[in-house]
């Protein structure tokens, strides 16, 4: 089994207080639930009614691969809610698959300078609480670990 390299849009930047130049990289699946993070760039939702799966549904996938966020995977429900899901959470078996856990697809506003809760951590994405309680995905390079 070979060692993939983890690339650089895989680490977070964390800043030390500490005098002179110094940074410590995390991997991603590294952080803690209940980990507070800095909105450096605000989100908005791409999708105004998401997806949402039980485990054993049965979905339509309409894009397999994505070369901005691997891991994930763009489906379609069978009442035509589209959203994209963890591929660790479906069973792909050509151009279907059926869902092994329960998953909703929403993303959550937030606005820069917010500070969030990071509750779990998926392939680039951050399932994040935000100030008015919202929970949803938010991309984890629109966040910055606070300290």
């Amino acid at each position: 089994m070979s060692r993939a390299l983890l690339t650089e849009a895989q680490l977070i930047d964390l800043s030390l207080k500490a005098p002179g130049p110094f940074r410590l990289m995390v991997p991603l699946q590294q952080i803690d639930p209940g980990t507070m993070a800095l909105v450096v760039a605000g989100y908005e939702p791409q999708y105004s009614d998401p997806l949402t799966m039980n485990s054993g549904d049965a979905l339509k996938i309409v894009k397999r691969r994505d070369e901005e966020w691997p891991g994930w995977v763009f489906c379609e429900s069978q009442i035509g809610k589209r959203g994209w899901v963890p591929e660790k959470s479906i069973k792909i078996d050509g151009e279907a698959a059926v869902a092994q856990q329960n998953y909703v697809a929403r993303e959550v506003t937030v606005m820069e300078g917010e500070i969030v809760r990071i509750e779990s951590v998926e392939s680039g994405w951050a399932w994040v609480t935000n100030m008015t309680d919202a929970t949803g995905w938010v991309p984890l390079k629109n966040l910055k670990i606070v300290e």
